[in-house]
Parts: structure tokens; C-alpha cells; sequence
């Protein structure tokens, strides 16, 4: 008998186990399975014979045969046989001293059909492993492992790829996301804020004291420019940069940015009065044409060029302690808010002179008592009234434009007579945003139903950068309803925005405004005709009425001679 074994090959006892899974422990016993079948065919320790035929020698390490009975021979190099053998395994049945074999061969009975394996232990100690399959063909069993080998490879390799396409892809988000696209602004207002003598103040503090002052600075600066919308650009030294109307268009930013400025000369002036030595600042602005975007492969920054940036930098250096100062492209858009004093025509390196001012406080009427920079509810509603034309000009654009450009002119057709209709009936500025923004949102909702449902979480985060009151919410969300559910107007402002979306039907040009209609909705609709649209036109015309005497005033003609008009354009 061979007398050779490999060390691993003892340690599993020459058992066989099934792999019915793929995981580590049937990995390792697919293993111990190859390693097996290897010994027995290197040993030439068993021969078998069926059907009483001549002793075969193993191929392949596998007794192939499809007789039910079989005859082992245990065969070696030195004798033929070392009686008694013990079987200690089959399949997975474990038999201890339970059963023996004292003769040279053993006649094994077979189940129809499957794979026998028996793990025999002789007196000498060493194991033998039979491994049978009753079957005709040894093939079935190669190319059940092979592609169970193939089965292991593939897992373990898109596991791998999976893994990688995974750091990949959060690698081009976060990569993304630090980045903004290089755009063009016509309208931002540029801040720069800077120390007094910081140089002097440099050079008598320790280190670590001056940086914790100027912290103290920035972050109420930062506090500040969060409050009001405003994007830090970045910090130089004791240099303070933001900028109003970046990276999304803002109409209020010019107001917005003087208020930051006000608000760090407040700060300023408050931490002076407790503490004469206390550093001073100078603010300058200026409004203005910018281009934005990042530089560089490394630690890429949001940032802003421009002869706007450099005006700005231009107003601080020529501002002083306590003061903010901003250019006349910034005074003209901010004197109605804002007390402002004239300083002349200054000059500006580069520039030559141009018309400077203080911005002193905001007027009285739109301050919180006893500030000079914190906006009460009349302000507020200011800045929403200018924001609201952004989200207009946002719904125009990525709603309109995007699904049916056709529907643009529809679209500002209704908001001239909602602008007009308000101004006529003398609306608050409350009820005025609430009405122009219902009236935006009805449209929407009407016109792009399908669109909207998929568009309702971008055009909801441009909403909430309105900064609307709760009541005004709660006011829209109603008026909204009632628009779109065609539910009977209660109050001004939704007979407002009824009489807005009929007001075509009592013009001049219906005709003309009608075939221009059926066209977009001919394309939006196949099986609308002609006929069908007029015909629902003329029945809208005769259920029509207008609700305020305003709307009623500014008819063009009344809507019972309107229904001629439809008859024409029918009979043709």
C-alpha cells in the first residue's frame, strides 16, 4: 500500500462532503473534494469490477459504473491486502467500528443512480476514500464542477466590479456636487468687508489671540449672510468676501446684501460701545455683471471674476470705519428701502470718479424698532414680491419652455391681467404674492398635469426660497385647490384669478387667439378637432362671468357678441 499521504488529506480524514451552497466552508470542501479524487488516482490503491468482469484500474480517480453492485479490490505496492478495514464515512453518515471489511474485495450494493462516497480506515491507520458514481459517463460530474468553479469566479468578480462601480459613482456625486457650472450673471451684488489696521493690529497681538478675534468676526459674518441668503464667497486675511444673486438668480440681492452690511456695522458698533479698542471694519458694495465658476484640479472653490468684483473692491477701500459704501449701480437699487447719504463723485483707481453713498439704516418703515438693518413684515414682503418674479421666470423656463413653448404666451397673457386686476382692486402686498403665485401654480398644475406630478419636488424647493409666511402657504395651498377643482371663487383673490384665466374670451382677437390655442392643443391632443374645440369654447362662453367690476370694466366686448365670432370660425 502507498504510505504516502498529503498532510491536509489526513487532517480531513479522506472524508468527502457534498457542496450544495456556495460559500466558504463549501469552498474549502470542493477542495478537499479535488484533493481526494487526486490521491486516488496518483495511489492506484483500488481496482473494481462489475458484473464479475476482469479488475478495472480507476480513471480519473472515479469508479464510473452502471451496474447496482460493485466489487472493490484494495490494491498497493506492497501487498494486496492489510485487513481489517473500517468504515468510517459514507456520505454523510459517520460509521465508527460499526462496520467492517475483512475480506480483499467488497461488494458494494448502489442506489439507482447518484454519487457513493466511503471513507475506509485499516489496521495500520491509514484512510482510504472510494468515491463511486452510478452513472455512465464521468463527464456529468467535470462539467458540474467546472461550472461551479465558473459559478465562483463570476460571484466573486462582479462582487469586485460592484464594489468598484460603487466608489466610482460616489466619487463622480461628491465630485459633482463640490463642482457649479461656469455661468454668466447680469445682476449681483458683490460684498467686501475688511479690518481697520489689521496690519498694526498684526503685528501687536499674539497669534493665537488674533486668530480667535477674527474668528469671533466671520462667524457672526457667516451667521449673517445665511440669514439673508447671501453666498460666502471666501475670506483673504482679514478680508471678507459674499456676493447676492450666486449661484441661483436672485432679484432682492442687491437689498439682501445691503442688509448683511448693515448688519456686520451694527455688530461692530455694539462690540465698540463695550470695548473702545475693539477693532472697526470697512464695507464696500457694488452690483453689477459677474462670471462664476471653479479653478484648478485641487480644492476647488466657488468663486466670481468680473470688473463688478473689482468696483466692489474699489468701494471698500475707499469707504470708512463704521461705514458701508456702494456704488450708484447699487444706490439706484436699493434707495426706496434704504436711508442713504450722497458722498459726491469720488475717485476710483481705474475708474475714474463715480458716484458713492452710506448706506445709513433701512427707511423707518420697513426696520424692526430700534434697528438699522433687521427687515419687519413690510420689508419681507418687499423682498418676496421681487423673488417672486425669480420663481416666475424659473416656472417659464424649466416648465414652460421645457414641455410646451407654445403655452409661454398663454402663460403671460394671465399674469398682465393678474397684475393689472390687483393693482385695479387696491390689494395688499400679502394678498398680492399670494395671488400672482396661485395664479402661477394653477396654471401649472392645469396646463402640465402629467408634468407636474413629476416636477412637484423641484418646483417646490423654488417655492420655499420665497420665504412665504405660514398664512400665505396655507392661503395658496387653498386658492390652489379651488383653481384647479373649478370649485366656485370665494374671496378677491380667487375671482381675481377666475376673471385673469377668461379675460381672452372678452377680447377683440378671440378669433385670432383661439386658432392659435387649437394648434397647441391639436398637437397635445391627436384626437381633438376643430369643431370639438369650438364648440367647448362656445359652451365655456356661455357659463362665463366675471366676478370683480374691474374685470367687468376692462372688457373689451361684452361676451354675448362673442359667440358669433365662434360661428364663424365654425361655419368655416
Amino acid at each position: 500500500m502507498c504510505k504516502k499521504k498529503s498532510k491536509l488529506h489526513k487532517i480531513l480524514g479522506g472524508r468527502v462532503i457534498m457542496v450544495t451552497s456556495i460559500n466558504t466552508r463549501n469552498i474549502i470542501a470542493l477542495l478537499a473534494i479535488l484533493l481526494s479524487i487526486s490521491d486516488i488516482a496518483s495511489a492506484q490503491y483500488l481496482k473494481y469490477s462489475d458484473d464479475g468482469a476482469e479488475p478495472k484500474a480507476v480513471k480519473n480517480g472515479v469508479v464510473n459504473t452502471s451496474s447496482p453492485f460493485v466489487r472493490i479490490f484494495f490494491v498497493g505496492e506492497e501487498d494486496n491486502f492489510f485487513p481489517p478495514y473500517y468504515i468510517v464515512h459514507k456520505n454523510d453518515t459517520l460509521f465508527i467500528s460499526q462496520e467492517m471489511i475483512t475480506q480483499d474485495s467488497w461488494v458494494v450494493a448502489l442506489p439507482e443512480e447518484g454519487v457513493t462516497y466511503f471513507t475506509v480506515k485499516d489496521a495500520r491507520g491509514s484512510y482510504r476514500t472510494v468515491k463511486i458514481m452510478h452513472s455512465h459517463s464521468v463527464w456529468p460530474i467535470a462539467i458540474g464542477g467546472a461550472a461551479l468553479l465558473f459559478v465562483i469566479i463570476s460571484l466573486y468578480t462582479i462582487f469586485k466590479l460592484r464594489r468598484h462601480l460603487r466608489q466610482r459613482h460616489a466619487d463622480d456625486m461628491l465630485l459633482k456636487a463640490s463642482q457649479r457650472h461656469t455661468k454668466k450673471y447680469d445682476c449681483v451684488t458683490v460684498l467686501f468687508a475688511d479690518i481697520q489696521g489689521f496690519t498694526k493690529i498684526a503685528e501687536h497681538m499674539k497669534p493665537d489671540q488674533l486668530v480667535d478675534e477674527l474668528d469671533r468676526y466671520f462667524i457672526f459674518f457667516d451667521e449673517l449672510v445665511d440669514k439673508f441668503g447671501v453666498e460666502k464667497i471666501k475670506t483673504i486675511g482679514d478680508a471678507y468676501m459674499c456676493a447676492g444673486g450666486v449661484p441661483e438668480d436672485d432679484s432682492a440681492n442687491p437689498i439682501e446684501v445691503a442688509l448683511v452690511g448693515l448688519g456686520m456695522i451694527d455688530y461692530v458698533k455694539e462690540r465698540r460701545a463695550q470695548d473702545s479698542g475693539f477693532w472697526n471694519i470697512r464695507v464696500g458694495l457694488n452690483t453689477g455683471p459677474v462670471i462664476s465658476g471653479n479653478l484648478g484640479n485641487k480644492k476647488k472653490v466657488f468663486d466670481i471674476w468680473g470688473d463688478s468684483v473689482n468696483t466692489a473692491s474699489r468701494m471698500e477701500s475707499s469707504s470708512e470705519p463704521g461705514e458701508v459704501n456702494v456704488s450708484d449701480n447699487t444706490y439706484l437699487k436699493i434707495r426706496d428701502y434704504f436711508d442713504c447719504e450722497h458722498r459726491g463723485r469720488m475717485p476710483v483707481k481705474y475708474k475714474g470718479e463715480i458716484d458713492m453713498y452710506f448706506v445709513k439704516r433701512l427707511k423707518p418703515q420697513y426696520a424692526e424698532p430700534g434697528s438699522i438693518y433687521k427687515p419687519n413684515e413690510a420689508m419681507l414682503l418687499k423682498i418676496q414680491i421681487l423673488k417672486t418674479s425669480d420663481f416666475e421666470e424659473d416656472m417659464r423656463r424649466d416648465v414652460i419652455r421645457k414641455y410646451c413653448p407654445a403655452l409661454e404666451s398663454k402663460f403671460n397673457m394671465l399674469l398682465q391681467r393678474v397684475d393689472t386686476l390687483c393693482h385695479e382692486n387696491h390689494l395688499s402686498d400679502l394678498d398680492y404674492v399670494v395671488t400672482r403665485l396661485s395664479a402661477i401654480m394653477s396654471f401649472i398644475q392645469i396646463e402640465f398635469t402629467k408634468e407636474y406630478k413629476t416636477d412637484i419636488q423641484y418646483i417646490n424647493e423654488r417655492r420655499h426660497r420665497l420665504k412665504l409666511f405660514s398664512e400665505q402657504n396655507e392661503a395658496m395651498a387653498k386658492t390652489v385647490s379651488n383653481i384647479v377643482q373649478g370649485v366656485e371663487p370665494q374671496g378677491i383673490i380667487e375671482e381675481i384669478i377666475c376673471d385673469a384665466r377668461n379675460e381672452y374670451l372678452s377680447r377683440r382677437d378671440i378669433g385670432a387667439i383661439l386658432i392659435q390655442w387649437l394648434e397647441i392643443e391639436s398637437e397635445r391632443n391627436k384626437h381633438l378637432s376643430r369643431k370639438d374645440w369650438l364648440l367647448q369654447q362656445k359652451a365655456l362662453l356661455g357659463t362665463t362671468r366675471y366676478y370683480t367690476e374691474s374685470a367687468r370694466r376692462l372688457a373689451e366686448v361684452s361676451l354675448t357678441s362673442q359667440s358669433e365670432v365662434i360661428d364663424v370660425l365654425l361655419a368655416g
